[in-house]
């Protein structure tokens, strides 16, 4: 059967789980969902199996995956699945996915949370290095066994931690209202050179380089800290305290693998 993987990525951990996926599970092709939306028309799902790979923002799914999937003709899809990202617990993200889906129809037959290195460094610093790469280590031999599910037709539903699942379920509905709010608070610093990689890697076409100097957010961002995490300079900050604290994006996912996603390469 053939295998359709949508993605969606910020900082990479969901674009790498997808082709950690994608390895392990045969005729798969990745599709980015960013793309889809900004080339704007009809968007229809080939026949065969679904899935839906993309982060945790605050206990549910990124603004632009929710937009997708109330979008996207699933009509001859076999089977639909999804694998979240998260640093905690991604059962609010998959949970509000299958809502939109059930209410078109096309509900999920499984949904998977795989546990990736934060990119959240507003609450607190990134990881240090080593326990990042333990965590990657980790991530990918969950992800071999979810393949093995997934290829064998399982109908899984993975739940996370409990008290974890209630807490964002209860800010979510409060806080999803702010994701693409993030965008007035971001700002570049004395370090910014302006070399145009925050407007490259955003995937909401959010970020104007030309003609301004320093760089200026819009109003449509999607709160994926990808400008943040990419910036070559650390010269991006948001508040005050991501001055002193670190960076990640996933080692394996470079600028041109976003620009890709985004349709700008």
């Amino acid at each position: 059967m053939k295998t359709t993987l949508y993605y969606f990525t910020g900082t990479g951990n969901s674009l790498w789980a997808a082709r950690e996926l994608a390895r392990h599970i045969p005729d798969t092709k990745l599709v980015p969902m960013a793309r889809l939306i900004h080339d704007g028309g009809e968007i229809t799902a080939p026949e065969g199996r679904i899935g839906f790979i993309f982060p945790v923002y605050i206990g549910g799914p990124p603004l632009l995956v929710a937009e997708f999937a109330e979008k996207i003709d699933l009509t001859a899809a076999d089977g639909i699945f999804s694998l979240v990202t998260m640093a905690g617990a991604g059962d609010g993200a998959w949970k509000r996915l299958n809502n939109i889906l059930k209410k078109r129809s096309h509900p999920m037959n499984a949904a998977y949370s795989v546990k990736t290195p934060t990119n959240y460094m507003l609450l607190g610093d990134v990881l240090p290095e080593d326990q990042e790469i333990d965590v990657i280590a980790t991530a990918r031999s969950d992800i071999e066994r979810i393949a093995g599910k997934i290829n064998r037709g399982e109908s899984v539903f993975e739940k996370g931690p409990f008290l974890m699942n209630v807490f964002n379920g209860a800010l979510y509905p409060f806080l999803k209202g702010q994701l693409r709010a993030q965008g007035a608070r971001f700002r570049a610093d004395e370090k910014c050179n302006n070399c145009g990689t925050c407007e490259l890697v955003c995937p909401a076409y959010n970020i104007t380089v030309a003609g301004v100097n320093p760089p200026d957010w819009g109003n449509a961002c999607e709160s994926c800290f990808a400008c943040i995490n990419y910036c070559p300079r650390s010269a991006i900050q948001s508040g005050k305290k991501t001055a002193s604290r670190g960076r990640y994006h996933h080692p394996n996912v470079s600028i041109k693998d976003l620009m890709v996603q985004n349709g700008r390469e």
